[in-house]
């Protein structure tokens, strides 16, 4: 073979290389998963206890993936926080409604673009804890600090009627008319049962369809300070000073931790509370400082100086965790030792367990008691089990790229 029909043959099978590659790469472009957001503000829903209504606001989020010229839809997010509606017990307060995992079933139409999915949703309300009280965390744990709620389970129906086909570019892409919503949750399992079945049929007019599939959510968190009147010191009785002191400290590593989950934590302006009693903490005190301040659209936080008696809770307890009624206690003296308190709490927040549940052994989640610290590291686990109704997806939608430090 001569040198120059060598020359040919290499320069030939470079370029059907090259080629193949770049095809390769494309099909594996077009075959990538994206998402649907579908954001609901303020919806008004008819719910059939003493012919109440709800106004419901959050998000539907569907994973697409394109399949045999079409495409595959699977609910991944239903996270809706509702106003309270009136019971023949008084007021429900929030409802909080969220996807349980591994429950949605869905059907694409490409000829009428229309996605209906059966699902089972968690559903919670502020007059359960009132009514049954909160689970008690499990004996011999270090640290009692994980107080989750009793909770219904509703099943739910939606169809879903999209304005025009779908399609996943390389950038995010708006539908000009939105979609169409018929909404229908009824309860499947009672604990009061207050709540009866909720519907509407309404239209969305925020739906986004993403090229990928992890992006950065947020949510709101309202720190609540405590202003009292010292009883000493060179101004006491004459003056007011404030809990919070940690403050800066907590919120810096709690921000530091879940982000690496691409979670955003959007601390609101402090709000405060005036009563001394709420400095030191007992816990019969605890209802009563939840009860002082509520934010329906954000996890409350309580800084107090202490427990009493001290390490009640560890350095910190979430009440109602995984719910939008999710409300946190922590205390100053948390310092020097306890950095990462705050964070952990917030993970109790967003659903997370001590391990072994369904977060990592040795991760943030890991209990630490007072007088030691919580990890510093956070895991896939955590971050794929992170959840909570007031999640959000902000616009415009931020990349993110999960930094996580341990496996």
């Amino acid at each position: 073979m001569t040198s120059c029909h060598k020359k040919t043959v290499f320069l030939f099978s470079l370029l059907c290389l090259c080629f193949f590659g770049v095809a390769g790469t494309v099909g594996a472009a077009e075959t990538a998963p994206g998402m649907l957001v579908m954001k609901l503000a303020k919806q008004d829903l008819s719910v059939a206890s003493l012919d109440s209504r709800t106004a419901v606001s959050g998000e539907v989020v569907y994973r697409m993936t394109p399949k045999d010229k079409t495409m595959v839809f699977e609910l991944s997010s239903f996270s809706l926080v509702g106003s309270s509606v009136r019971t023949k017990q008084g007021d429900s307060g929030p409802l909080s409604l969220v996807l349980k995992p591994s429950s949605a079933k869905s059907a694409y139409n490409p000829r009428t673009r229309t996605i209906k999915s059966q699902f089972l949703l968690e559903v919670h309300y502020p007059l359960i804890d009132k009514v049954k009280g909160f689970m008690e965390p499990k004996e011999g744990q270090r640290e009692k600090d994980d107080y989750r709620s009793f909770t219904e389970t509703f099943a739910g129906s939606l169809i879903c009627k999209l304005s025009e086909t779908p399609r996943i570019g390389r950038s995010a892409q708006r539908m000009k008319e939105g979609a169409a919503f018929s909404l229908k949750m009824e309860p499947r399992e009672k604990v009061l049962g207050e709540v009866a079945a909720i519907a509407g049929e309404f239209k969305v007019i925020d739906v986004i369809v993403w090229p990928r599939f992890y992006i950065k959510k947020t949510i709101n968190i309202q720190p609540v300070f405590v202003r009292y009147t010292p009883a000493d010191g060179c101004f006491g009785g004459t003056t007011t000073a404030t809990t919070g002191g940690s403050f800066q400290t907590l919120r810096d590593k709690a921000i530091e931790m879940w982000n690496r989950c691409c979670i955003g934590l959007n601390f609101l302006a402090p709000v405060y509370i005036d009563n001394d009693d709420y400095r030191i903490l007992s816990s019969a005190e605890e209802a009563g400082i939840k009860a002082a301040y509520d934010d329906p659209n954000a996890i409350e936080v309580y800084f107090v100086e202490v427990g009493d008696p001290v390490g009640i809770h560890g350095g910190g307890v979430c009440y109602s965790s995984g719910t939008a009624n999710a409300k946190v206690i922590t205390y100053d003296t948390n310092l020097p030792i306890n950095l990462y308190n705050l964070a952990h709490e917030l993970g109790h927040a967003l659903g997370l367990m001590h391990p072994p549940g369904n977060s990592t052994v040795g991760s943030l989640m890991e209990p630490s008691g007072f007088c030691a610290d919580n990890p510093s590291l956070m895991s896939k686990l955590n971050c794929d089990n992170a959840s909570n109704p007031l999640l959000v997806t902000p616009t415009p939608i931020p990349l993110c790229t999960r930094s996580i430090n341990m496996p």
